[in-house]
């Protein structure tokens, strides 16, 4: 049984309308050829990523567990100390860790501007201070 509305899609499909409108059959086929190229590659670069990344996710992971380590030692003398020492710990993550974080990021752009402009006394500076 066939309603309207498998009427238009028998139509449409029919008549072509599911090819690409700017291009033709040909090229159709070449782009939808660069599209499985261009998968392969992004997949090989993804790979390489991943690999490089690996030690940087490796020391973030170890970092992190110098922190629950610590604060498991503490848990051992009771709630008091835990809580006191987990508000610690993230009150210097918080304080410290974001404020040098962000100092960093800022020195990375001011040196790469005096490294670019050839003012190489101020990046000096900038790197003492």
């Amino acid at each position: 049984k066939t309603t309207p509305k498998k009427k238009r899609m028998e139509k449409i499909e029919e008549s072509g309308y599911d090819e690409h409108l700017l291009i033709g059959r040909e090229e159709s086929e070449l782009i939808e050829g660069l599209d499985r190229c261009l998968k392969a590659e992004i997949w090989e670069e993804a790979q390489k990523q991943v690999w490089l990344a690996g030690p940087l996710v490796a020391v973030s992971l170890l970092q992190f567990c110098i922190q629950i380590i610590s604060i498991m030692f503490v848990g051992h003398l009771g709630e008091l100390p835990l809580s006191s020492a987990s508000i610690a710990t993230s009150f210097a993550s918080v304080t410290g860790a974001s404020v040098l974080n962000g100092m960093g990021s800022a020195l990375e752009t001011l040196c790469g501007q005096c490294y670019g402009a050839k003012q190489y006394k101020m990046l000096g500076i900038y790197t003492q201070r």
